[in-house]
């Protein structure tokens, strides 16, 4: 393989890489445009007061809270307003107006250089140890191998209008830090991963070594490095696509797919460029980079509410940039609606790459209008039904039209060690006309205790904060052996029937079976569920939402949206209700109330069954 890659390097031309993402045609079509142009000059403004200030300090106080007290915001949050807001902005402002001045990006970049480590410090082995394995600025992760993209390519972006000094200081930190590492040290655990670090860090890392590496006449020992690190970077993308399943299914949920697939997608199309075609990783007879690329379509759920399960957001946007990348390459993807397409290039997981290409790419693409490029995605409010089965992670969707509202389902089975897993066989979101009302509650605020042994003590990732039973007392537990065993997974547009037994999950004795079964039609959901045990049980079925649940009378409760409300119906005389409040931790920090309708009842044999059907939310 190596023997190819340099083959194809040689064949192509490091100038092709960007080759016009910096011409002055393309910014003013980009400035003008409805859909990027009023983003643009948001960034410009931004851009204007970052000129005036300074970058905040990274001082070793905040370098060191994490190992104090698991904190991760102090630092982080002042290391990702320097790059995801501050250099982003000045940079994309100073793309789009080529004589700006480029002082207040040099500044910038200087203080990034001067950086002890470009990791964040819930990532670095050894934080507060003197003399670790692997010194702590050559250790790489997601986003010390982004900082290195990112400055590499702003050196070959803004060539000839840089300071030569800051161009001479790019290259020797992100040699320093990151590929010099990469060909010296033993390979990183992330290259042989089966998630997304594979594709961020190794489509990082190879992305600054083709800006950063020639074999020219002043650097020709360069080409073989280019090699023996474009070869391996490869190699981790196969990693990568290998922890997908067949049927292109994120466990992490869109969000992070937008994270890894993006990266990918980066990584494939500079390839692409730079060996003029010769290297081409969506070239996959099995079809499966093509499954891959329309998760997207098939886990929107209505509006922009989405399949949530894990640490992903209950409503995402899809970057336009990627969906138009991505439809150039997959015709037969179908166009999202314009209301799902993000308009800010630089969000919250947004870095430089990706802010860059989401308005270059839908700036060169026919679809940067795609609301009028093609016929609805499916789930839009133009099409009457859509449904689809995930039979890897055993996620089932399903939407339809009811009496002119969109109402759409989704529910997971799979197990309790998924990536970034949370505890939630038998979870499901009711969605109607874009509002979760039964809904997952998505990823809360990391922190070491987020990823360490307390974990499923928390809200968001515990059984406890997820629309499923808990018995004797007990929650589900986190661990491969706790596997849904799915009975019935039958799927057809607007219909779908759903049975699984999630018995293993809950460490109860006496436990026979728990199984449940959704029915979903014509926009109304049954949920059967069959609780079996030895000797009585107690048993709490609990239904998770982010607004208020009401108890209307005996047998009926309400969940009542902005838009939309559901009506749900069970048997009163079986099961006591009860409403109770939680405090739900969000991902910025922030703390929200959410709410649950508890029934309660004890029993060896606990059968329920709760209809749901949408109402005016009057």
């Amino acid at each position: 393989m190596v023997e190819d890659v340099a083959e194809a390097l040689r064949a192509g031309r490091r100038e092709d890489l960007i080759a016009g993402y910096g011409s002055p045609q393309l910014w003013k079509r980009i400035r003008e445009a409805p859909h990027s142009g009023p983003a643009l000059a948001a960034v410009a403004e931004r851009a204007g007061r970052w000129a005036h200030a300074g970058p905040e300090p990274l001082p070793f106080s905040l370098y060191r809270r994490f190992a104090e007290d698991g904190s991760r915001a102090p630092f982080e949050d002042v290391y990702f307003r320097r790059r995801r807001n501050r250099l982003t902005d000045l940079a994309l402002s100073a793309l789009a107006h080529p004589h700006a001045d480029l002082g207040p990006l040099e500044d910038l970049v200087w203080a990034v250089c001067d950086e002890y480590t470009w990791c964040v410090p819930a990532h670095i082995d050894g934080l507060l140890d003197p003399s670790p394995a692997s010194r702590h600025p050559e250790q790489i992760d997601l986003f010390a191998a982004e900082t290195a993209f990112t400055l590499a390519e702003l050196r070959h972006l803004f060539a000839g209008r840089l300071s030569p000094l800051v161009g001479e200081r790019i290259r020797h930190e992100v040699n320093r830090r990151v590929l010099r590492p990469v060909l010296t040290h033993p390979a990183p655990w992330w290259e042989s991963a089966r998630t997304n670090w594979a594709a961020v860090c190794a489509g990082s890392v190879g992305m600054a070594a083709l800006h950063l590496l020639d074999d020219t006449p002043e650097r020709p020992g360069d080409g073989d490095a280019l090699t023996h690190i474009t070869t391996r970077m490869i190699e981790a993308m196969g990693c990568f696509l290998a922890g997908y399943g067949d049927d292109g299914a994120c466990p992490e949920g869109l969000a992070y797919w937008s994270y890894g697939f993006g990266f990918f997608t980066v990584y494939a199309d500079a390839l692409l460029r730079r060996t003029g075609g010769r290297i081409d990783l969506f070239d996959d007879p099995t079809g499966k980079v093509e499954e891959i690329a329309r998760f997207p379509e098939r886990v929107f759920l209505s509006g922009t509410a989405t399949a949530a399960f894990s640490d992903t957001p209950p409503h995402s946007l899809l970057d336009p940039g990627l969906a138009a990348r991505l439809r150039r390459r997959f015709p037969s993807l179908q166009p999202p609606p314009q209301d799902r397409l993000a308009t800010e290039p630089v969000n919250s997981m947004g870095s430089w790459p990706t802010a860059l290409r989401s308005l270059v790419w839908a700036a060169e693409s026919q679809d940067s209008c795609p609301a009028a490029s093609g016929p609805p995605a499916a789930g839009s409010s133009d099409r009457a039904a859509s449904g689809h089965y995930f039979p890897d992670v055993q996620w089932m969707i399903a939407s339809a039209t009811a009496a002119g509202r969109q109402v759409a389902f989704a529910a997971k089975a799979g197990h309790n060690d998924e990536l970034h897993n949370h505890n939630d066989l038998g979870s499901f979101v009711l969605a109607v006309d874009g509002e979760p009302l039964l809904a997952e509650l998505g990823q809360g605020f990391y922190s070491g205790r987020y990823f360490g042994p307390e974990r499923y003590d928390i809200l968001c990732t515990g059984s406890q904060g997820h629309s499923v039973p808990l018995i004797d007392g007990t929650t589900q537990r986190a661990s491969r052996q706790a596997c849904a065993r799915v009975l019935k997974a039958q799927q057809e547009p607007g219909h779908c029937l759903f049975r699984l037994d999630i018995a293993s999950a809950y460490p109860v004795p006496t436990l026979t079976s728990v199984v449940r079964e959704f029915t979903f039609a014509d926009g109304r959901l049954t949920l059967r569920d069959r609780i079996t045990a030895d000797s009585p049980v107690d048993v709490t079925e609990r239904f998770m939402s982010f607004v208020p649940v009401v108890l209307d009378a005996p047998g009926r409760a309400t969940v009542r949206g902005a838009r939309a409300a559901l009506r749900l119906s069970y048997d009163a005389d079986a099961w006591e209700a009860r409403i109770v409040r939680h405090a739900h931790t969000l991902r910025d920090g922030s703390v929200t109330t959410v709410h649950s309708l508890d029934l309660q009842r004890t029993s060896a044999e606990a059968c329920l069954d709760l209809r749901a059907r949408p109402v005016a939310a009057g």
